[in-house]
């Protein structure tokens, strides 16, 4: 019993993987056995001109290699200004909390919880958002925080049904989230 638990240990490690951005100064834990890194995207034909205003950016995608109906769950880190803030007296990550909100809500989703959290590897406060797009059939948990001037939005989306089979990966990948050092 004890070399079959060692080696379990063993291979959860040979299969584990870490996602670094250099542009952006993270880095997350997925297992590689499961998960996989996605290309970035550019936009062609036109498509970035449908809206200008929209300062998000995509800066990591990981999906699962199993398709769920046709679906690979993933895991999304997308930056966005915080510019269009400007009360003074409330903290911006409440009203980007608020913004993100409302933005799903025009969406169709319906919000099940908005928590403020705390990420183990993350000093600044976030809020964890979980919603349910039902046109689509997928589950979401969005956690969102306001790190050296930017938004931070770590989102996670699966089948409406397989979110729980996948609530442990995504735990890992959300509670390994930290900032690498910067040189000085």
């Amino acid at each position: 019993m004890r070399i079959y638990c060692l080696l379990s240990l063993m291979s959860f490690s040979l299969f584990g993987a870490t996602f670094q951005s250099a542009s952006e100064n993270f880095k997350f834990n997925y297992n590689d056995s499961d998960w996989e890194v996605v290309a970035l995207r550019l936009e062609k034909n036109g498509a970035e001109d449908i809206d200008k205003s929209m300062a998000q950016q995509t800066v990591a995608t990981i999906h699962r290699v199993q398709a769920d109906d046709k679906y690979h769950a993933r895991f999304h880190v997308v930056t966005d200004s915080i510019a269009k803030f400007t009360d003074t007296k409330t903290p911006v990550v409440s009203q980007y909390q608020k913004y993100t909100v409302e933005f799903l809500k025009s969406q169709r989703f319906q919000i099940f919880s908005v928590e403020p959290i705390q990420l183990p590897n993350v000093k600044e406060t976030a809020f964890e958002i979980t919603a349910n797009q039902r046109d689509f059939g997928l589950k979401f948990k969005q956690v969102i925080f306001v790190h050296a001037g930017k938004a931070y939005i770590l989102t996670a989306t699966t089948r409406t049904e397989k979110y729980d089979a996948y609530k442990n990966e995504l735990k890992v990948i959300f509670d390994s989230f930290e900032f690498l050092p910067t040189a000085k």
